[in-house]
């Protein structure tokens, strides 16, 4: 048995046959080197994907943010543009009702002379109610009797308007 490689007989000529030529060397060594290099860039490249995993991921949350934002956002108008709907509905009834009182308040008020005023019709509408208000807002102006007996007049007139 040998104890060594030097002196065993395979172990020599495989060693010969290993022996490299230092151009080879040279090239390993480059090899080697460019390796370690390439561990570096690999490093730095590694380093920047992991950055660049880091702030997709980010943008990622920010966008989950920014549609949960958007959706809410959206949820909210259509919440509105529903609550607006059922206002002008109500708007439009009430106009409607309005209309009626003040047709109904015309064919009721509409053989009833105010002082100084022509009859009741739509042109002199407003005025009329106006004049009206102001005779039963301020009634102790409104004392003499015909006046009593005129307001006494109207209020029979509409007594007949259901509001």
């Amino acid at each position: 048995s040998v104890h060594s490689l030097s002196g065993c007989p395979r172990a020599t000529s495989a060693m010969k046959k290993a022996k490299l030529s230092g151009e080879q060397m040279l090239t390993i060594k480059q090899r080697a080197s460019n390796g370690i290099e390439n561990d570096e860039e690999i490093k730095q490249l590694d380093e920047e994907i992991k950055e660049l995993n880091e702030s997709n991921s980010q943008m990622e949350a920010d966008m989950i943010k920014l549609r949960t934002q958007i959706t809410t956002m959206e949820s909210n108008l259509k919440t509105i543009e529903e609550e607006n709907k059922v206002i002008e509905q109500q708007n439009e009834s009430l106009l409607h009702e309005l209309a009626n009182l003040s047709q109904s308040l015309i064919h009721s008020l509409a053989n009833i002379q105010l002082p100084h005023m022509e009859p009741i019709n739509e042109q002199n509408f407003d005025a009329y109610v106006t004049t009206l208000t102001d005779m039963y807002t301020n009634q102790d102006r409104y004392q003499s009797p015909e006046n009593k007996a005129l307001l006494e007049n109207i209020k029979q007139a509409v007594r007949g308007i259901q509001v």
